[in-house]
């Protein structure tokens, strides 16, 4: 099962847990469990979940993709119907998860044919606000997690040896 698929039956889970909804026991090729409540997601929602997962996986792809390719594979997958503004934000967004140097998004977004888009507002504004901190402090977590982890062995032989 994945994530996807588990958005997608959301609203037909839920309806189940309440009283008068849809039991597990019914039939899954109906529309409609006998009790009325529908076994199958509204359309609107899937087309929403599908729209987000697609954009998703799109994205996730061009993260991991070589990053000299990465403006050839971004104009063969990304929605050509977002304005050039919008695809600048994402495109931006893509190079700071992918840890693509500051001064090489100017070159980026030029040979992709978009300026680039300084002050972002919203939410695109603080996921990259957040990004960004998350980059310059996972150094810091990661020495904190292996710190916390020698501590803890040490603890663990500790413990071992008052047994012995």
């Amino acid at each position: 099962t994945t994530i996807k698929s588990l958005l997608l039956k959301l609203p037909v889970l839920e309806a189940e847990k309440k009283p008068g909804g849809a039991t597990r026991h019914s039939n899954v090729n109906q529309s409609k469990s006998l009790s009325g409540a529908s076994t199958i997601a509204p359309a609107m929602y899937t087309k929403m979940v599908n729209k987000e997962f697609r954009k998703l996986e799109v994205m996730l792809k061009l993260v991991g993709s070589p990053k000299d390719m990465l403006v050839d594979m971004f104009r063969a997958q990304w929605d050509s119907s977002i304005d050039t503004s919008m695809m600048a934000s994402d495109f931006q967004t893509i190079m700071i998860l992918k840890g693509i140097p500051r001064n090489d998004h100017a070159s980026m977004l030029e040979s992709l044919g978009v300026e680039a888009v300084e002050g972002r507002v919203g939410a695109d504004s603080s996921m990259t606000v957040n990004i960004q901190a998350l980059q310059e402090k996972g150094s810091d977590v990661a020495a904190k997690v292996n710190a916390d982890l020698d501590q803890m062995r040490q603890r663990v032989d500790r413990f071992r040896n008052a047994f012995r």
